[in-house]
């Protein structure tokens, strides 16, 4: 009897953790690339979303760290220390023009430790999640009516933002309303913001993933909760190689190329964030980096990005404990400027060590906070298809597969192949219209002797046929003159 209730038991949990989640319900595709936005005359490179009734289209920076999707009071410059931030922050959100929002004075922001980087005051209001998959064609959008948002009115960041957090609440409110499969998310941060200088654009989507934007095997890590950033990794090696040497690798842990270590470093653990583009490494590292390529401190984009002396045409590989190893191609590793995505830091720096939006740059990110776990994979940074999939918790994305090339295809023999096919053809074609040429004139000659035939017996009937007899023509010459035949 034990053992029935047992099953029983089992099988309602189970039951219980089905039904929980639709995962039918489509995903929800966000795209990232430079728009244009409420009340800013330049376009803003962010995440397609509105705000209000009627809506104020805005540009909001995905954030790993922040719970809550914020956006720019009209007022914000006002009282910022942001630099230029009348043409920065992603849009402007002026609530006395939305019929929808409600100020809510006792919200406790989720939020704790944004370290004064702004302030603001809550309530509900619309978002619009617009789908937009190419900029030629227009946008579809999935209405988030009275949602929590933060409204900032004063600081020293761009706070359009829209917060993936463990406690995202525009997830929570998706899921809840049975919009999503499940609080799932994916991203690719892409490359088309003014530092990283690039054209590639970015991605969210809300309860799945594009299963066209990543390739290779996938990586699984599980979320820290205690972390500011939860999706954390553990570092086993940094390596530098010379693209016009490959085979000069060179690692900045190795201590008999940078003698002043004494040990090799140990491992290190980094958040991974979008908060910032360069990478925050260890100070010793970061010191090896500094040695190898004659890199000097630089504040150019106000990040503390190191610049190198010397343009260098090299690759930077961050290998995780996995085995996963994330490379920087040369144009990342250092712009036109010579400047680098490596942050400069002090000796004494108590603060985390990032994998940022320069490393995001190059990797497909996909979180589970159902089963509080995230997976990395090689993103692939210039694909020419959009293929969202439902993400639904406590199961594994799949990359789109492409069709596998046999070596005809691969070595480029299928070409001759056809080559050969239809030139044959065509040889057969003409040899075929040569010989039917032929045969018409052939054809031809032989109607030509038939009918020549016929006109020669029917020559032959007259001759036999009854004819007038005439008068003999007169022997005198006169105007005409006849002649015998």
């Amino acid at each position: 009897m034990a053992s029935l209730l047992f099953y029983l038991s089992a099988t309602v949990l189970l039951s219980q953790s089905t039904v929980a989640f639709n995962c039918s319900a489509p995903p929800i595709y966000v795209d990232i690339h430079k728009r244009a936005v409420h009340g800013i005359d330049r376009f803003q490179y962010g995440s397609f979303i509105g705000v209000g009734s009627p809506a104020q289209n805005q540009s909001l920076w995905p954030s790993l760290s922040q719970n809550h999707t914020s956006f720019t009071a009209s007022t914000y410059c006002d009282n910022s220390t942001l630099n230029d931030c009348s043409v920065s922050t992603g849009g402007f959100f002026d609530r006395d023009l939305s019929q929808s929002f409600s100020e809510n004075k006792n919200f406790k922001a989720y939020d704790k430790q944004r370290n004064g980087t702004f302030t603001g005051i809550f309530g509900q209001d619309d978002i619009h999640l617009y789908t937009h998959y190419f900029e030629t064609d227009g946008a579809s959008q999935t209405l988030l009516t009275n949602s929590t948002i933060e409204v900032a009115q004063t600081g020293v960041i761009a706070p359009s933002i829209v917060g993936i957090g463990q406690s995202s609440t525009v997830l929570d409110d998706l899921f809840a309303r049975g919009i999503i499969a499940g609080r799932t998310y994916s991203l690719y941060i892409g490359q088309g913001m003014n530092r990283a200088g690039g054209v590639v654009n970015g991605s969210n989507v809300f309860g799945g993933y594009d299963a066209g934007r990543f390739t290779g095997p996938l990586h699984k890590y599980p979320m820290k909760l205690t972390n500011m950033n939860p999706m954390t990794v553990r570092v086993n090696d940094i390596i530098i190689t010379d693209s016009n040497n490959p085979t000069s690798n060179i690692s900045l842990f190795d201590t008999t190329k940078f003698p002043s270590m004494k040990t090799r470093p140990n491992t290190f653990e980094a958040q991974i964030t979008t908060d910032q583009y360069p990478l925050s490494l260890p100070y010793e590292i970061t010191q090896n980096f500094i040695s190898q390529l004659s890199a000097e401190e630089d504040n150019t984009w106000g990040d503390n990005s190191l610049k190198l002396k010397n343009p260098f045409n090299g690759t930077l590989s961050i290998v995780l404990d996995d085995g996963f190893t994330v490379t920087l191609p040369p144009e990342v590793l250092m712009n036109a400027s010579n400047i680098t995505p490596i942050q400069s830091r002090k000796p004494n720096s108590t603060e985390p060590f990032y994998l940022s939006t320069a490393f995001l740059g190059q990797v497909y990110l996909m979180a589970d906070f159902d089963s509080y776990s995230f997976y990395l994979a090689q993103a692939v940074i210039k694909n020419n298809a959009v293929m969202p999939e439902t993400f639904c918790p406590k199961t594994t994305p799949v990359a789109y597969e492409r069709p596998k090339q046999s070596k005809w295809v691969s070595q480029g023999l299928i070409g001759a192949v056809i080559g050969g096919v239809f030139g044959g053809l065509g040889l057969g074609i003409c040899a075929f219209c040569f010989v039917m040429a032929l045969r018409r004139r052939r054809d031809e000659k032989k109607l030509e002797e038939r009918l020549e035939k016929g006109k020669q017996a029917k020559l032959a009937q007259f001759e036999v046929e009854d004819v007038p007899v005439f008068d003999p023509p007169p022997k005198t010459k006169g105007i005409f003159a006849w002649k015998k035949r």
